[in-house]
């Protein structure tokens, strides 16, 4: 996604009206998440408090709730470990039990519910299909646009190769090319 869609998803999931199982505030907290630290959305919806380290903005990824089952610990953004440990606060939400209580279905349908709110396509012109791990792919994406060394943004998503996480992660698009050239300087432009 773009960052203009993101503020767009944000925007219409801040004013959302719709009723789904997860409400607004959840869903904002949710996209948040999946956005700023490349969780799957399956690890996010089994991640405990226990799993956090408040004080030094660390999460610690178990093993047993990963795709490649191993154990791991990302550091987290301040502003999302404030509003995860306020969340936590909010609902009461013992040490071990689970911080969200969604099942798959229920966020894909929220996400589909919420891009259409946003203006957004499910499916754009040039072919590319959004859905709730899109927010996964935005998060490297996001890093590589930033200037994040390639290994750094592997390390982040925790893939095995940086060719996985450059060749399946990351989009770069002609903007985005163009961009880029005009970074080099230009050599005999004066001469003629």
């Amino acid at each position: 996604m773009t960052a203009e869609e993101i503020e767009r998803l944000f925007q219409a999931v801040a004013i959302s009206k719709s009723q789904t199982k997860l409400d607004g505030k959840e869903r904002f907290l949710i996209y948040r998440l999946l956005i700023g630290t490349g969780l799957r959305s399956m690890e996010l919806s089994l991640l405990t408090p226990d799993q956090i380290d408040f004080e030094r903005c660390r999460l610690r990824v178990e093993a047993a709730k990963t795709k490649n089952k191993k154990a791991d610990v990302l550091p987290i953004r301040l502003d999302l470990v404030q509003s995860l440990q306020k969340w936590v606060k909010e609902h009461g939400i013992q040490s071990h039990e689970r911080i969200f209580h969604y099942v798959a279905e229920s966020l894909r349908y929220s996400f589909y519910k919420d891009l259409k709110a946003a203006g957004i396509e499910r499916v754009g012109a040039d072919g590319r299909s959004l859905d709730v791990h899109s927010l996964r792919k935005t998060f490297g994406t996001m890093l590589a646009l930033a200037g994040v060394p390639l290994t750094t943004v592997q390390r982040l998503m925790r893939h095995s190769t940086p060719l996985l996480t450059a060749k399946l992660y990351i989009d770069v698009d002609p903007t985005n090319m163009m961009q880029a050239l005009d970074q080099l300087p230009a050599f005999g432009s004066a001469y003629f």
